[in-house]
Parts: C-alpha cells; structure tokens; sequence
C-alpha cells in the first residue's frame, strides 16, 4: 500500500512507480460502508458474502501481499498475504468515510515559491527543480522498501518449510521453533533421536525463553536518545517534523493489529512507521512518534500528505492515552493537553 508518489507538493501524479497503484487500495463496495459491526471483526472469511470486493481484495493480495505487516528486516513477523486481516484493518480505516482534503502542501509550495529571494526565474526554476527532486527522492524511498520486501514470502515458506519437516521428524517441537536457530545448526544434525538433537531441542527453549523475558524490553531507552528538555511544560516534545498545529483526540497505535482503531481526525501516536503504516496518514489529523527526526518515513509522509509531526518524543506512547485530547504544534515540536 501506498507509497505517496503522487504528491500534494505539485498536485500532480509523480512518475508511475510499482508503489504508486497501491494507493488506490481495495475500494469497498457499498454494501461493506454498512457493515461496521461485522466489519470491527476483520475476518476474512466474511468476504464471502461481498464476492466483488473479495475478488479485487484476492487481486491486491496478490500483487502486494508480500508487504511486511512489522518490519521488512526480521522473517518472523507475517506478511500481508499471510495475515489478511491486517489489510482489512487499513480497509476499515479508509472507508469509514471521505477522509478530509487538506490544501496545506500546495500552499506551502506557493508560499515558498514566493519569497523574496525566488522573485527571479532562474532562482524560481531552479527551486522548482529541487522540489521535483525531492519528491523523486521520497517516491524512491518507498520504491526501494516495497522491492525489498519481494523476497520474504519466499524466505518465510523456506524457512517455515524446514521448521514443518524438523517438528515432524520430532527434533522440534513446532514450525515457528525453526526462528530461534542457525543455518549451521540445522546443517550439523545427524537424525532425530541423536545427542545432537536433544542440545537443539534445548537450545531453543532456552533462546524462546530469553526472548519472551526480553520481549516487553525495548532495545534502547529513547529517554537517553530524546532526552526531555528542562523546564519542558508539554505533556511530550520532539523533533517539529511538518508544520502546523491541530488538536484531536489520541489513538495510540502500537502494531498492525491496532490499524482499525484509528478514526478520522485522531492524533496518531506511535513508536514508529514503516511504509505500510502509509494509509493511516489519511485519516489522521496530527502524527506523534516515539523515534525518528526530520527525515524519517513518519515525517516524509506526513509532509506530503499536510499534518503536524512531531518525532522522537521518546515517551508518548507511554505519555498520552486513547481520548485524550491534545493540540500538537509541528512548528515547535511541543503536544499539550488541549484546555492549556
């Protein structure tokens, strides 16, 4: 899903990209824009009952389903061909209803073309190509992180495949346990019932149990990297990532399974974004995130689409709560409480 290679910057199509028909996502027939108790389920088994969308839901799977629905790094997290349900999420969150045009970009683009200093026509032009630039640079972005997601599918069935063949020879005891092992580990086996298997059998329950004892540690303090400036009165500050300043109501959303819950006109905070979060830049009024600065995806995006960003809080996942309603100034990289 999208890349934003039509940017509001220009308000023309950017260069046809393989991200850029993404953006179009499933568009779900009428009947589904009356379903949103069934829909809060996202089971894709109720698709059954909406052949039309299921069948251009199937298609898009298919050309985009090897998307990853954490992190384009580690195979352990599902794709969105595996995980359905996660699509259905971003589906929900766009068909809610016309999500709000903002002409924000366009006039910052006039406004900048406008300064003094541009009054020239070559200045102008060549500002006019640094812009284009840019907006090449930020459909690139995008590009490049949806060609290296290509593989995983593959690597996933590969490795999930030995894992099915190890748990049924009776070395592991499930597929997924294949996660917690080296190549040369696997290579080094001898049979089933060998000293060899029972040391992996139990190097894996001890590397599962290492990391589920790690699993709610983050691997850096952002309090040490985002350190909150003194004297601060804001309920969090950061980084100003995209100017502007609107208030609404929080929606923290964590991961993918927390996709649905964001509405039309929230704050989205979050620890961080990766192209697949894209969509919910639509709906959101306001981003906050935990991690990142000025050229992060969280603040490319959400330039382009012309909303306040405020990055690298360091704590307003663990700061701001769901309702709460908060005025996020992008200019100055401050979120108060909206009566302050």
């Amino acid at each position: 899903m999208p890349s934003s290679a039509t940017s509001p910057w220009a308000g023309a199509p950017g260069p046809r990209t393989p991200t850029a028909p993404s953006r179009r996502s499933p568009r779900p027939s009428a009947p589904i824009r009356g379903w949103p108790r069934r829909w809060d389920a996202q089971d894709p088994a109720l698709l059954a009952e909406f052949p039309a969308f299921r069948a251009e839901f199937e298609a898009f799977l298919a050309e985009y389903g090897h998307r990853e629905t954490k992190t384009a790094i580690l195979a352990t997290s599902p794709t969105w061909g595996e995980s359905p349900d996660v699509v259905l999420g971003l589906v929900k969150v766009l068909v809610a209803e016309p999500p709000e045009e903002s002409g924000r970009p366009a006039s910052a683009l006039r406004e900048l073309l406008s300064h003094p200093r541009l009054r020239g026509p070559k200045r102008r032009a060549r500002m006019e190509r640094r812009v284009a630039a840019a907006r090449a640079g930020m459909v690139f972005r995008e590009d490049s992180h949806f060609e290296l997601t290509r593989p995983l599918p593959i690597l996933r069935h590969a490795l999930l495949e030995a894992g099915r063949r190890l748990a049924e020879a009776g070395v592991l005891e499930t597929a997924e346990d294949v996660y917690h092992l080296r190549l040369e580990e696997i290579e080094g086996l001898d049979g089933p019932d060998t000293a060899a298997a029972r040391r992996l059998r139990g190097t894996v329950r001890t590397r599962a149990s290492r990391r589920e004892e790690l699993s709610g540690v983050r691997l850096l303090d952002t309090r040490l990297i985002y350190p909150r400036p003194e004297g601060e009165t804001a309920l969090v500050s950061g980084t100003p990532a995209s100017g502007g300043t609107v208030t609404g109501p929080v929606a923290v959303v964590r991961g993918p399974e927390d996709f649905g819950k964001l509405r039309d006109g929230d704050v989205l905070v979050c620890l961080y974004t990766n192209p697949s979060w894209t969509p919910l830049f639509r709906r959101a009024r306001a981003v906050v995130v935990d991690t990142g600065a000025t050229a992060s995806h969280a603040a490319i995006v959400a330039r382009e689409y012309g909303i306040p960003a405020v990055m690298g809080t360091g704590t307003g996942t663990a700061t701001l709560t769901d309702g709460q309603t908060v005025t996020v100034d992008g200019d100055t990289g401050r979120v108060v409480a909206a009566d302050s």
